[in-house]
């Protein structure tokens, strides 16, 4: 599966400073971040006022575009640990995160589709009670494709805890999907 990549003459321009990169870079970028920091944060406008801090801070910080590393990971970086540094000031440390499904019982008479249905947004909802930095690596590896080492890069977290975390997010949704 080939992942669409950004030219590397279009970096060099937006490290110049140049808006109609900056702006090719925003557009191509800003739905894919908006989901990303959606996930996170599980609201539709405070994911799109953390979009454009996101953004901000990328051309604020565009002299530190290092050329030879990978730019998408560079930019989810930015823009999880705004979500992170944003959800650290909203979020008290002792919330807890509780599962309230919209759908108490399935009914005998529902097709395999409504049942399939049902199932992904018991893991959707499942996901979402994960800790934030388990739920973040798993949307990075399964949902936005990244590599271990990209999500390292991303999470400034060696690469093995990457492969622990994974390994126990799973297993954790594993026996919340049991349980319910």
């Amino acid at each position: 599966m080939a992942r669409l990549e950004i030219d590397r003459n279009i970096i060099v321009a937006v490290k110049k400073g140049e808006l109609k990169a900056f702006d090719f870079i925003v557009t191509f970028y800003q739905k894919a971040i908006y989901s990303h920091l959606y996930r996170l944060v599980n609201n539709p406008d405070d994911a799109l006022d953390l979009v454009q801090d996101t953004f901000i801070k990328i051309y604020k910080n565009r002299d530190s575009i290092d050329l030879d590393k990978n730019f998408k990971a560079w930019l989810y970086k930015i823009a999880t640990n705004t979500a992170y540094d944003w959800l650290k000031k909203k979020r008290p440390k002792t919330e807890e995160l509780t599962y309230e499904s919209e759908f108490e019982t399935i009914e005998q008479a529902q097709s395999y589709y409504n049942i399939e249905q049902l199932e992904i947004l018991d893991l959707t909802e499942a996901i979402k009670t994960l800790k934030p930095d388990s739920e973040s690596v798993l949307r990075l590896y399964y949902q936005q494709g990244f590599s271990y080492l990209e999500i390292s890069e991303i999470l400034e977290i060696p690469i093995n805890t990457i492969k622990t975390k994974i390994s126990r997010a799973k297993a954790e949704l594993v026996t919340k999907l049991k349980k319910e």
